[in-house]
């Protein structure tokens, strides 16, 4: 699994200014974690769509967060 995190963008100044520019970086990313098979985009019981990492962590994929929620 390849997660870099870093430092926070937002308050150094370096990330992106534009909200959709950074959601699409976060998306491509869990996108790539997907693709290595380190996790699986699901479906959850409440219709909205999670991440579930093999490590056994679940993620619900809001329209503007990503929230733990297991």
């Amino acid at each position: 699994m390849t997660l870099i995190l870093a430092s926070n963008l937002v308050e150094d100044g370096s990330g992106p200014n534009d909200p959709d520019v950074a959601k699409t970086l976060v998306m491509a990313e869990l996108a790539g974690i997907v693709e290595e098979g380190d996790a699986l985009i699901v479906t959850l019981e409440s219709g909205a769509l999670g991440l579930r990492l093999a490590t056994g962590e679940v993620f619900l994929l809001g329209e503007k967060a990503v929230t733990r929620i297991a």
